[in-house]
Formats: structure tokens, sequence, C-alpha cells
């Protein structure tokens, strides 16, 4: 049955919320910052409402003690988060299940799901521009659907739309999109980045995260040639667009096009994929399934890590038992890399952490209640800036020989030690 798509202001449609709800935002960029800042407003009238999403760029309103009535539910812990204690719940998710749970039939199904789109087209399209990963799948089974309409939202291509029949109400909201600017690349992240440019073929299809070493890796690409870039877009990715590095034509599937679910930095990129036919957004449906990615030839999956230890367990996400981040989609996309012809699975970290260094992150084993991201079985690479290691198909042995030489020179000697039976 179509919706209204009512036009009303923003408190007017948080009128629309009710104590107890679950409510699902857009992470990264695409949050709806004004829709969010009325909830956190209203809290004492919104008891046991839990906000529901990942990766934050906000000033996070809604861990503040002001907001205390309201919980939240996340897949990507922070320090901030965690300092609002038990009303914060850490959900061990990998990113291509988030579609599934937090979707109509899951254990987090929404009663609501908050879209931030841009003007509807000629036909009632809205496009939710940056952000499609999640919420989009979402909003067109949940129960009600609020829409900030915003102008600064680029209009991007592929699965990125709602129409106005399948949205309950509109907000018209002008302000900018949260931004994620390009973080500071030293000289550690620079010899990372290059070590793991090496690794990636002519013709590659190449996943990075956020961060300093994903922004080093993509500046130490600018010699390759016909590549594509899967599931996130960063500002850095647009000179490699402009010289021709990036093209996607090597591709099988979706020749030409990039397969994006999140954009995420400053206003360059959300101009540089506004209406642009390179761009493909889909869903986590898609992007962050194994079975999908094991058809793309050439996949090079890059993540980093917290710590990573002798046996190639990987840690991103904990300290000992401290939940600090999330699962992410490095699991997802270290499996379809693994079943890609030409893939190859990258683990890319400073060898050292720490106030001065002092912590090797290369350990004999991962601290005690450390969550466990990409399993030892799917070790391939693991780069630092004292070089590749080639993990896959070598015995326990080898492979904590084959890691001690990536360690840090000051490391080396205690990581032998540990490794000896």
């Amino acid at each position: 049955m179509p919706r209204a798509f009512a036009r009303t202001t923003v408190p007017e449609a948080i009128d629309r919320l009710r104590p107890g709800m679950r409510v699902l935002l857009p992470p990264g960029c695409g949050e709806p910052v004004s829709l969010v800042a009325e909830i956190c407003r209203r809290a004492a009238r919104l008891p046991g409402l839990t906000l529901m999403g990942g990766i934050h760029l906000g000033d996070y309103p809604f861990a503040r003690p002001d907001a205390a009535p309201l919980r939240v539910a996340t897949w990507h812990m922070s320090p901030r988060l965690a300092a609002a204690g038990e009303r914060v719940e850490f959900v061990p998710i990998r990113y291509f299940d988030l579609v599934t749970e937090f979707n109509r039939g899951g254990p987090w199904a929404p009663d609501c799901v908050l879209v931030h789109c841009a003007p509807p087209d000629h036909r009632g399209y809205l496009s939710l521009g940056v952000s499609v990963s999640v919420s989009l799948p979402a909003a067109r089974r949940a129960p009600l659907v609020i829409a900030q309409v915003n102008p600064n939202m680029p209009r991007t291509r592929g699965n990125a739309c709602l129409h106005r029949s399948q949205i309950d109400v509109a907000v018209e909201v002008d302000e900018p999109l949260l931004a994620y600017p390009p973080p500071v690349v030293g000289d550690v992240e620079r010899a990372i980045g290059r070590a793991v440019a090496a690794v990636v073929p002519d013709g590659a299809t190449v996943q990075v995260g956020v961060g300093a070493i994903p922004q080093a890796v993509l500046e130490a690409l600018g010699g390759h040639r016909r590549l594509a870039l899967h599931s996130l877009l960063v500002d850095a990715a647009v000179p490699l667009v402009e010289r021709g590095v990036v093209d996607g034509s090597a591709k099988r599937f979706h020749r030409g096009r990039l397969d994006i679910a999140e954009v995420m930095g400053t206003k360059r990129v959300f101009d540089f994929v506004h209406d642009n036919a390179l761009i493909n957004m889909e869903t986590s449906e898609l992007v962050h399934d194994p079975a999908f990615v094991a058809q793309i030839d050439r996949f090079v999956a890059i993540n980093s890590a917290l710590e990573i230890d002798l046996t190639g367990q990987v840690t991103a996400e904990s300290i000992g038992g401290r939940q600090v981040a999330g699962i992410g989609g490095q699991f997802d996309f270290a499996l379809g890399a693994s079943r890609s012809r030409g893939g190859a699975s990258v683990i890319a970290l400073p060898s050292t952490g720490g106030r001065d260094g002092g912590i090797s992150r290369i350990v004999h084993r991962l601290g005690a209640g450390a969550g466990v991201t990409t399993p030892r079985y799917l070790a391939d690479w693991v780069v630092t800036e004292f070089g590749a290691a080639r993990l896959r198909g070598l015995g326990a042995g080898a492979r904590a020989a084959a890691l001690i030489a990536v360690a840090h020179p000051r490391f080396r000697e205690e990581l032998e030690r540990s490794a000896t039976p």
C-alpha cells in the first residue's frame, strides 16, 4: 500500500516515534543529523527508544548524559559509546548479516528507519546518496520510514532510491553532510602503503576501509592500471579516477562500474559521485556477499588490525576483552577474496602501537578475551612497514617465522623465543 510522503517539520516527524521503539540510522556521512538531534532533545519523552547504527562521525549526542533515557545498539563500538555504559549494547555481527538481522523478521527488526535523501526527481524517486548499505533494504520493509530530504545530498545511481510512495514522512533540511576528512599519513603509513600496492596487480578490484593506512594505499596505487574500487569510496579515490588508474574496465561483472555501498569523505567526493555513471550504489546484500565477491577476478581485500598473532589470527575490534571497534566487512571480504581467481586478502598494520611504539602488534597470542575478526585459516598477506609476509599455505612454524620477519626488530627476539616449542 502506498505511503503518504507527508511533508512536515522535524519536530512533527519525531512526534511519530514512541518510547521503546527501535530506530535504525544510516552510518557515516549518511546520518540525518537534524532528525537524530531532535530525538536526543526528546530523550526524556522517549524512554527505552533504541537508536541502532554503525560508524558515527559526529559528536555522539545520544551518548551524552542528557540523552540517558535512550538506548543504543551498535555494530561499531567506540570509546565515546563505551563511556555511556550499560545503555549501549554491542552487536558482534559481520556486515553481510546486518541486512537480515536489522530488518523485518530479524532479531533487531526496526520499528522505524531514518533515511537521508536527495530531493525527489520528476518520477518521485529519492536517492539515498552516500549511504545505502543497511538502511535502504531495511527501509523497504520497515513499518515507518522518515526521510530527511537535503539538497546537499548527491544523487547517486544504481540501487540507491526509495520512491516517495515508500516514505511515510519527509522533512526538508538544508545542512552540510557529516564529513570524513582525509586522515594524516605519516612515514610508517606510506611505507605500508607502498608494500601493499606491490601486492595489487593491474586490473584488480580493490577494497579498502577507513583510516591512514587505506589512505596511504590509495595514494600508492597511482602507477597501476584498470583498477576498480569496491564497497567504500573516499576522497583519495577521486584523483585515481581522474588520472585513469581506476576505471572498472577489467571487471567481468558490472564492467566499467564501481560497486559502492558507502561514500565517506568531504564535498570533493560528494560532488564526484553526483549523477556519476561510474558509481553503482549497491546494498550490503550484494557488496558484502562473499559469494558475489568470489566471482570478481583479482579481488584484493585490504583491511587493518589491532593485533595479529603468530598463528595468523587477527583482531581488528578489541584490545583484550575491551571492545573498541567492530567486525565490519573484514571477514566478508577476506572470505570472498580467498575464493576469487587471482584474489588476495591483505592485513596491513603498523608493527607497533602504544605510547612511543612500546607494544608489538604482532604477538605470540592474542590478548585474553580478544575477539577474532579474521581466523587463521583465512590468513593470506600481512604487511607492516618492514615488509610483506605471505602466509597462505604455510605451516605453523613457517608462518610464525614469516610474521616475525615483518615485526619491529626490537621485538623479534622475544617473538622467536615465544614461538620456540
